[in-house]
């Protein structure tokens, strides 16, 4: 009920705004009420934005967990050398490197490579292509 009541008032001050100075003032009051409602709508644009961020950087947090627990299952000795496992830890590795490109992308946000087994063997295979 407020809102309508705060549109009608705009509207009726515009029009007595209007009819008691004339068209300029009333353009003047238009324009003003025009950037205050552009400034609000990017206000809550940019806390959307904020909130989505937060929000993909925890589902990252939840995969990259998933992850680690999926290669701790895999080391012990019962799973150890499981293909199904393997599998599944190269699929989680490849959501989580997904969703990272996706921050990089959409979102201000850096991100350094862990250094793994692969990361150290393509750097020496990288090393001896250059010799």
């Amino acid at each position: 009920m407020n809102k309508y009541t705060m549109y009608i008032s705009l509207a009726l001050n515009g029009i007595l705004l209007m009819s008691l100075l004339g068209i300029l003032p009333f353009l003047l009051y238009l324009s003003v009420l025009i950037i205050l409602g552009m400034l609000w709508y990017i206000k809550s644009t940019l806390e959307k934005s904020s909130e989505l961020e937060e929000d993909i950087i925890g589902l990252v947090k939840n995969l990259d967990d998933f992850s680690q627990h999926l290669e701790g299952i895999h080391a012990l000795e019962m799973y150890y050398g499981d293909e199904n496992l393997q599998k599944l830890i190269e699929h989680s590795r490849n959501l989580v490197n997904g969703f990272i490109d996706f921050q990089t992308i959409y979102f201000d946000v850096t991100v350094q490579e862990a250094d793994t087994e692969e990361n150290t063997e393509k750097e020496e295979e990288d090393a001896e292509e250059k010799t």
